[in-house]
């Protein structure tokens, strides 16, 4: 191997290594294997590359494509052992081959669905722990050259933390799936619990998604801010219905919310949201008398969201304002009970359109 060469691979694997310790912090499964098929194919030197998947039958699908006819990929369905992607899925071993028309793996009838020309195809499996997951596969190498060896190694290299990434990030999927569902469980309690805030958390979590954006936090940012908004109230439910709901015992439902969920780790970021939501701008509000930006923002946001809705929604025990009066009101308690920055958001983000609701939303009729 000449000189020049060895340093080109050399090259070529740190970058490999730096980027694949990136895979981790990306937390959407669908971005994450863009990134691995777009690194890989452009690293090697490929014309295309894909990753398939190992679906609930055990067929592999193309999860992701980049490069020539990825769309007309998509749709195709691998069985194990069908084509050199089914063969290195069923048999966990990489293929490399640079002359598919002389290898009996090589299924024509891809090439056929697709218009696309494979001459060449390196294929490695992605495992976690000695069990297959899907395969990372590139076709073409790039002015007609061969695969070679020092390719398969980086790819396997890339391939190693990209199955580990991977599996994190549909571990996260699953996880978030669980969450959504339990929130709604809890949102439907809380609707019946306290009848006259029905649809209250949805609409606030509405408001504070409309003016997270428009203060440009993060997708992240935003979807903990929107989580927190919907379980703002959870405290209520630690709140005897039947009994007399006194402002003292109201006043109690951000602690209790916070004890509710400050132990569990996926919700332990909505915490402090829930706990300061209402806390005021001029250090007059509880449980901790905050003041300015000693609240966190997401719970600025959310108090101030929670307001809005109460007085412009009619499923309130408020008489509802027409919009522009609602802005009025808020902007008449900006720097008081409220960050100013956070109000002029409202202002500029939340329309009048965004407050109405639809009749599905309305409070089931009380006996």
């Amino acid at each position: 191997m000449s000189q020049d060469i060895q340093s080109d691979y050399h090259q070529k694997l740190k970058a490999v290594l730096d980027i694949t310790k990136a895979f981790r912090s990306i937390i959407h499964l669908d971005v994450l294997l863009d990134v691995i098929v777009q690194t890989a194919t452009e690293t090697v030197g490929a014309e295309a590359g894909s990753i398939l998947l190992f679906d609930e039958e055990q067929k592999l699908r193309f999860h992701t494509a980049y490069g020539a006819k990825a769309s007309e990929v998509k749709p195709l369905v691998v069985s194990p052992g069908q084509g050199i992607a089914g063969w290195t899925a069923q048999t966990k071993r990489p293929a490399l081959v640079n002359d598919v028309s002389s290898d009996s793996r090589f299924d024509s009838r891809f090439d056929e669905s697709t218009g696309f020309t494979t001459r060449s195809v390196l294929c490695v499996p992605l495992l976690i722990e000695h069990r297959v997951i899907g395969v990372l596969e590139l076709v073409n190498k790039r002015n007609a050259s061969p695969f070679n060896e020092q390719d398969l190694n980086i790819l396997f290299n890339l391939a190693d933390q990209a199955a580990i990434s991977i599996d994190h990030a549909r571990l996260r999927d699953v996880q978030n799936n669980y969450f959504s569902h339990v929130i709604e469980i809890l949102i439907g309690a809380m609707d019946t619990h306290v009848p006259v805030k029905t649809g209250h958390a949805r609409r606030v979590a509405r408001y504070a998604n409309l003016v997270g954006r428009g203060l440009g936090l993060a997708e992240d940012e935003l979807k903990t801010l929107y989580f927190a908004s919907l379980l703002h109230d959870i405290g209520l439910l630690r709140l005897d219905a039947l009994g007399e709901w006194t402002r003292e015992r109201i006043e109690l439902h951000p602690v209790l919310g916070y004890e509710q969920i400050k132990d569990i780790v996926i919700w332990k970021e909505l915490a402090p949201f829930i706990l300061h939501h209402h806390e005021r701008w001029d250090g007059r509000g509880y449980p901790e008398k905050l003041q300015g930006v000693a609240i966190p923002l997401g719970a600025r946001i959310i108090g101030a969201c929670e307001a809005f809705d109460i007085i412009t929604s009619e499923f309130s025990y408020k008489s509802p304002l027409p919009h522009d009066m609602a802005i009025r009101e808020m902007e008449a308690h900006s720097g008081t009970q409220f960050d100013p920055e956070v109000v002029a958001t409202i202002k500029t983000h939340v329309q009048e359109k965004d407050t109405i609701e639809k009749k599905a939303s309305s409070p089931p009729a009380k006996a």
